[in-house]
């Protein structure tokens, strides 16, 4: 079976690893141009496996220029798998595989749909999610499925253990749907298009802009929301940019005025908000990350986050 794979990000990275050491073959993966790396927080490079495993990579600016059309009809694969993509691909591409192309969504389609999943699951406080792979069509992500694995997601979960739970049920899934398809017993269900709730929106990094004005429960979901593999919630110290990656609420009896830095210790950097305090306390300031705040701050930097 000839297998396209394309994917430009570190979920699509870890499940193609996991099919070559599985000894799938691979005919081609496409992935994206070395400039995108600034434009996608979660942006992988597949040189590595391409060069150690020997696979024809071709690295594009949109896939569905008419050279990568060109290079998969003299491949003619049986399927195209698409696990990390912000691109929707074009019909001249879809009508090439003998089985179609497959995608990933990690909600729980048709429910939710669109832009930056990962993020939005834990801005809008879902208790639980899945891993959908389904048939792409030139819609966005309404395409019949193939299979689709829930899971549940706790208060302590953030994006980097999120995204590590899909990319451990990718690696499960990617496998079962090549056995299905070289059965030729894959599953098609068409999504019910009546439960589909909305529609999610692109998130930017700005997004990530921090108001110190709102409670403790808006600012920790927007920082476990954007942390790593995202840009991060962000505010600004002295006109520099932090960025804070992972925080918690404290109780602190205070009567300051909202960003305002309350200590400094090992645990990290007390900080006042809309109703109380958190503990910032792993950040980055001026290039420098750190799970040590004193080592960046000390007593005496105890000013005020801005809002530039």
């Amino acid at each position: 079976m000839k297998i396209c794979f394309v994917s430009g990000v570190k979920f699509g990275h870890e499940l193609l690893l996991h099919m070559l050491q599985n000894k799938v073959d691979i005919s081609i993966v496409f992935s994206y141009d070395d400039t995108k790396k600034t434009i996608y927080s979660d942006y992988a490079s597949f040189d590595d496996i391409t060069k150690k495993f020997g696979i024809r990579h071709v690295k594009v600016e949109n896939i569905n220029d008419s050279e990568n059309i060109s290079i998969l009809k003299e491949i003619k694969p049986d399927i195209i798998l698409v696990m990390g993509w912000s691109q929707l691909l074009k019909k001249e591409i879809l009508s090439i595989p003998k089985f179609g192309a497959i995608g990933s969504h990690p909600t729980e389609l048709p429910k939710y749909r669109g832009r930056a999943p990962i993020p939005w699951t834990i801005i809008k406080g879902l208790k639980k999610s899945a891993l959908t792979f389904f048939f792409i069509t030139e819609g966005t992500d309404d395409g019949d499925i193939t299979n689709q694995h829930h899971f549940l997601i706790d208060d302590d979960d953030d994006a980097s253990s999120i995204y590590e739970k899909i990319t451990i049920l990718g690696k499960e899934m990617i496998m079962k749907t090549l056995q299905q398809i070289q059965q030729n017993k894959i599953n098609r269900i068409p999504q019910d298009h009546s439960q589909f709730v909305e529609y999610w929106n692109k998130r930017n990094p700005e997004d990530g802009k921090i108001n110190w004005t709102n409670s403790n429960k808006e600012i920790l979901t927007l920082i476990k929301a954007t942390t790593r593999p995202y840009p991060g919630a962000y505010t600004f110290y002295k006109k520099s940019k932090l960025i804070i990656w992972k925080a918690e609420h404290i109780q602190y009896d205070i009567n300051e005025s909202p960003g305002k830095i309350l200590d400094v210790g090992v645990a990290g950097l007390k900080v006042s908000t809309g109703n109380g305090c958190i503990l910032l306390k792993q950040i980055s300031l001026n290039g420098v990350s750190t799970e040590n705040s004193s080592t960046i701050f000390n007593k005496n930097d105890l000013g005020e986050f801005l809002d530039k």
